[in-house]
């Protein structure tokens, strides 16, 4: 049971539990990926666009162009006709071949597992490389702050930025480092099926609506 009394280190500790109920099997569901380097394209293509959708065009992209190597001698138009059905295809696609060269040329073929030299990947950025790495590796490094995670942050009362990078401090500094993976995981799909951005109160499937601010009528996302 709940205490509405309890500090917000308690509270976070609580809340991310109780996520742990919901999903015990917090893994990514982005599909079609067999290495490191597909995966981190999943994710890069994955920004402003459903795993669902990612995973509708994967499996063609990754027949057709399996590695750096393959990739980084593509034509964008070509591989925009693969991604024509994603949001930002033209930008994605652009990314996408820019850093099948940056990995095959800087990092000899081999995806780099720091935050400081994935970021100098196209397409990549800081919540991009800590999503990476902490599924990929369970790394730690950061927790990666995207929509979904900076909406149930906001909502919970975690935060009250909008600043992707402040808001994972936020959280790094409310969890113990040994959990960022799992907040970056749990708040995702928390985000993605209980804490949606458009849905009404009196229609949310929200758990936490004791001290939920958009349960409460005083949403910051409103």
């Amino acid at each position: 049971m709940y205490n509405p009394t309890v500090n917000k280190k308690t509270r976070a500790k609580y809340v991310l539990e109780e996520m742990e109920k919901l999903f015990p099997d917090s893994s990514s569901e982005l599909r079609n990926w067999e290495t490191d380097f597909q995966f981190l394209l999943c994710i890069i293509l994955s920004a402003q666009t459903t795993d669902l959708q990612v995973n509708k065009v994967t499996h063609n992209l990754f027949a057709k162009y399996p590695d750096p190597a393959s990739l980084s001698e593509a034509e964008v138009g070509e591989v925009e006709k693969i991604l024509s059905s994603i949001n930002y295809y033209r930008t994605k696609s652009k990314n996408i071949v820019n850093a099948a060269k940056v990995v095959k040329t800087r990092f000899h073929g081999r995806v780099p597992r720091s935050v400081e030299k994935l970021i100098e990947i196209p397409g990549v950025g800081l919540k991009t490389a800590n999503v990476y790495l902490n599924s990929m590796y369970q790394a730690n490094q950061g927790v990666g702050a995207d929509t979904h995670v900076m909406r149930v942050s906001r909502r919970l009362g975690f935060t009250d930025s909008r600043d992707p990078r402040k808001v994972a401090i936020a959280l790094q500094k409310l969890y113990p480092k040994k959990d960022w993976y799992r907040v970056t995981a749990l708040f995702v799909l928390y985000g993605r099926y209980y804490c949606k951005a458009r849905v009404k109160p009196e229609n949310s499937k929200c758990i936490f609506k004791e001290f939920c601010t958009h349960c409460s009528g005083l949403d910051p996302y409103s």
